[in-house]
């Protein structure tokens, strides 16, 4: 019989990590949503003479404006995908030292990150790749029906549509051990981390659907909340009562609302946010662990011991 892992255990591993770590949980939250707030002000600001009204003409800078929006959005991007990679690693990380304290909250950036940026975009691109084939040759498949028999045709595109996206969702399962086991390991573990999920398609597949299941309930309680908040706050009643705007910056409500909003955003609302990457991050870390742990990990254990590991944590401490 495979040797599996606890799916019970895996999804108890972020609600430790929250409770052990609260204000690790709140400083991840808290550096992406101020990024996210940053990055609107400065392309909101950037626009914020962009008229609004028929028939008016933008001022002669604004195209200048305009390019200089796409090459900071461009940059926005990159900068938020980055953080994005190390507050992943600092998840994981914080999982796999649950009680230990550290005075820089998980966060690094060393060799770990880098890594975890190469697997990401592998994954990413490799992924996004084979669905354009696969689309392509199921729109041949269809077109080929068509010819033959348009009901054919039809209830063969919805049957490789709902094929198409049971194998991205399987293949999401499949390969979620890879970036836990690169961090683990302390190298790129693609084979690791794709001979650690053989055997074991329909636990991990269970534990994504979980995972799946208990953010769709953490984000329908939460959009209730916010809504909820918006109108006992008076924000929708403050942008209401406003006349049509002119231009872009008058979109935004009054300043004391604004900062409100912006204070809600940060401070309850970047704990959410930390609780909910650790959501989506733990559980996998953590079935990657108890692999590692088992039998199944007996083939990494040089990678895996206690020393090999101290020496990896100390070279990144110091980075």
């Amino acid at each position: 019989m495979t040797e599996t892992f606890s799916i019970g255990e895996a999804m108890a591993t972020p609600g430790r990590v929250i409770r052990r770590h609260p204000m690790a949980v709140f400083v991840w939250g808290f550096l992406m949503m101020g990024f996210s707030l940053l990055a609107v002000a400065l392309m909101f600001g950037t626009l914020a003479d962009l008229p609004l009204t028929d028939g008016a003409e933008p001022p002669p800078e604004m195209f200048g404006k305009l390019m200089a929006v796409q090459g900071l959005s461009m940059l926005l991007n990159v900068g938020q995908a980055v953080l994005a990679v190390v507050i992943w690693a600092a998840t994981m990380r914080a999982t796999l030292m649950i009680g230990r304290p550290d005075r820089t909250f998980f966060l690094r950036a060393g060799m770990d990150e880098l890594r975890l940026v190469v697997v990401g975009l592998a994954l990413f691109v490799g992924a996004y790749i084979a669905v354009i084939i696969l689309v392509l040759l199921g729109a041949a498949l269809v077109a080929t029906l068509w010819q033959a028999n348009e009901a054919a045709a039809m209830i063969g595109g919805f049957v490789l549509v709902l094929g198409l996206i049971a194998l991205v969702v399987v293949a999401m399962a499949r390969l979620s051990l890879i970036a836990p086991a690169t961090l683990i390991l302390k190298r790129f573990a693609f084979v690791e981390g794709w001979a650690l999920g053989r055997g074991r398609t329909l636990p991990l597949l269970g534990l994504l659907v979980c995972t799946w299941l208990v953010y769709l309930v953490v984000y329908f309680v939460l959009a209730f909340v916010v809504i909820v908040a918006l109108f006992a706050s008076g924000v929708l009643a403050d942008i209401t009562a406003q006349s049509p705007p002119a231009t872009l910056g008058e979109l935004f409500p009054s300043p004391p609302v604004l900062a409100t909003v912006a204070g809600l955003m940060l401070v309850p609302g970047g704990f959410v946010y930390g609780a909910v990457m650790t959501l989506l991050s733990a559980p996998f870390a953590s079935a990657c662990r108890q692999l590692l742990d088992g039998p199944s990990g007996a083939m990494f254990a040089a990678a895996t011991s206690p020393v090999a590991t101290s020496a990896g944590d100390a070279a990144d401490t110091m980075v």
